[in-house]
């Protein structure tokens, strides 16, 4: 038994645009999300990670490819941000070029996370080595001095 899917479509008004918008909707909803459906909207993401020690936490991203002149880290009201844009390399000559594969990322990226009140925001370090972007977020002294072991008595 073969399983068909019908759809009605229902006849539109004819406005301006509206045809364009009205096929990027069904695509969108129909799950065959393509790349150039929403475009400007979608740009790459480092992989990131965040990992606790008992003095800090440490933020781990990979930014193969780029310079630590084209990253910027913030803080502002309890926000971390991690901005950065990866340049395309091109050559002199390289116009006549023809990709046949094309998978590396290039532009501008954002990445924000809220911190926990026990991250104690004037001693962030950040250091960026061989393409991975570390920022070292030290708690505060009340938050290394919580949880401490209960002998028990007897």
């Amino acid at each position: 038994m073969a399983l068909m899917r019908i759809s009605r479509r229902i006849p539109t008004p004819v406005v301006p645009g509206f045809d364009e918008m009205e096929n990027r909707m069904r695509k969108f909803l129909e799950g065959s999300f393509e790349p150039d459906l929403f475009p400007g909207t979608i740009g790459w993401v480092p992989p990131t990670e965040i990992a606790e020690t008992d003095t800090e936490l440490l933020l781990t991203a990979e930014l193969p490819g780029m310079e630590k002149k084209n990253i910027d880290i913030s803080v502002d009201e309890g926000v971390l941000t991690v901005h950065g844009e990866k340049v395309e390399e091109r050559k002199e000559g390289d116009e006549n070029r023809k990709f046949h594969l094309f998978e590396r990322n290039y532009g501008e990226f954002s990445r924000s996370f809220t911190l926990p009140r026990s991250v104690d925001t004037t001693k962030i370090t950040a250091d960026f080595d061989k393409g991975v972007l570390k920022v070292h977020l030290p708690k505060t002294e009340q938050a290394k001095a919580k949880g401490k072991k209960i002998e028990i008595g007897g």
